[in-house]
């Protein structure tokens, strides 16, 4: 009965551990990471705020209504009455409302709707920057889990060889020497594979980071196929997030050069209330009436102030212009130098292939010549080397293709 119930104990915790583990592919963690990534978050608030602020500026074109009300009690024995004209109360609805402003509320309503696109061009650029740093995550779990797979198999090739070593110098085939080198090379393949576990672990742990998900949140991936294609071309200008951010801001500096340009225009302003205002309350009923106010203003001589203003935004339209120049060649030659990579790595990548069944070969001859009395212990531990060298440079080589994959991606606006 106890066997039993331990048995039931150490099944419910391998079924809680099983079911603690998230498998996952590329295309499934990229929507958890734009479900969960903060920057995503952030960005989105982003674009609610600047929804705002175009409600806002839309609504300074329209009349804008108060309730005012004051008190002012004076006492005779307080100041001259003839300044205070014995004190003073007013309950009135007031409204204002500008009628020419040199065009600067439509500027100010544009820049708002324009920083608004800019704020969504944010977002969709937080997105693909998130689905780009979850695609070298993936990739980089992916390699890590191919190195430690390869240092595995170093070392049960190892242990394996040092196991037919003992048996050929029981019978004089080997030396005491070609044991201990070849143990040197399994102590060394046993560090990499402890290395190469770290480096899973430390994998994992960022994809959880890009992901959003609990640091301790054991999860898995899925394999991807070997083979990565990308249709190359000319440099998707009008579709990179960079470019549309840029040219968002050039616009909202045009706005801020046309709204510079308003202040040489005269203000026209017109304002009125209607309620009730007197000395005293007691007489309410004879304080009822209302006024209108209109006021023109026009600047005259402001030391150089608005021309100062004007030549510092076009300085800044200038420099907006030369960033967006210099912005579109950067992108341009990394867009290109990704295309140069990703077509070498994959010439690379077919050649590493076949150095993986050379190598192999090479090996299982080495090791059929050291034990047929025709080959030495040096040339087998270095044709082993050989091997797990041509495996490693195979994936280092996939993940780098996969990683120009992703560059051109991101390049190209996309998630």
């Amino acid at each position: 009965m106890k066997s039993s119930f331990i048995t039931l104990v150490l099944l419910t915790a391998c079924t809680l551990t099983f079911a603690q583990t998230d498998t996952l592919s590329l295309e499934q963690a990229i929507a958890l990471a734009l479900k969960n990534n903060g920057a995503a978050k952030i960005a989105e608030l982003g674009v609610r705020q600047s929804e705002s602020h175009v409600r806002e500026a839309k609504s300074a074109r329209l009349p804008q209504i108060y309730f005012r009300s004051h008190y002012l009690l004076a006492p005779e024995i307080g100041y001259n009455e003839i300044v205070t004209n014995g004190g003073e109360y007013a309950t009135q609805l007031a409204v204002t409302m500008p009628l020419y402003d040199g065009g600067v509320r439509n500027a100010l309503v544009e820049q708002s709707e324009g920083n608004s696109n800019r704020s969504i061009a944010a977002l969709n650029k937080s997105r693909s920057d998130i689905a780009y740093d979850v695609r070298l995550g993936y990739y980089d779990v992916l390699r890590s889990q191919e190195e430690l797979r390869i240092r595995r198999e170093t070392v049960e090739r190892l242990r394996q060889y040092a196991s037919l070593l003992a048996q050929l110098q029981a019978g004089g085939g080997a030396s005491e020497s070609d044991l201990l080198k070849a143990q040197v090379d399994l102590n060394e393949a046993v560090a990499a594979d402890d290395a190469a576990q770290q480096s899973v672990q430390r994998a994992k742990l960022s994809l959880n980071n890009s992901l959003g998900l609990p640091i301790r949140q054991e999860l898995d991936v899925r394999p991807l196929p070997s083979e990565e294609t990308f249709h190359s071309g000319e440099f998707p200008q009008e579709s990179n997030l960079d470019i549309q951010l840029l040219e968002q801001d050039r616009k909202s500096t045009e706005y801020d050069l046309t709204i510079a340009h308003g202040e040489r225009l005269p203000t026209i302003a017109i304002s009125g209330d209607i309620g009730a205002l007197g000395v005293t309350p007691n007489e309410f009923h004879n304080d009822l009436g209302y006024s209108v106010f209109v006021s023109l203003e026009l600047p005259l001589f402001t030391w150089g102030g608005i021309d100062n203003r004007i030549e510092q935004k076009e300085l800044l339209l200038q420099q907006a212009d030369e960033q967006l120049q210099l912005q579109r060649r950067e992108l341009e030659t990394e867009w290109k130098s990704a295309i140069s990579d990703f077509e070498t790595a994959r010439k690379i990548l077919i050649r590493y292939s076949e150095n993986i069944s050379t190598a192999e070969n090479n090996f299982l001859a080495a090791k059929s010549r050291f034990a047929g009395g025709s080959g030495s212990n040096l040339d087998v531990l270095d044709a082993q080397r050989t091997l797990v060298n041509a495996k490693l440079s195979y994936e280092n080589t996939l993940f780098q293709l996969r990683a120009d994959v992703a560059i051109l991606l991101k390049l190209s606006g996309k998630e």
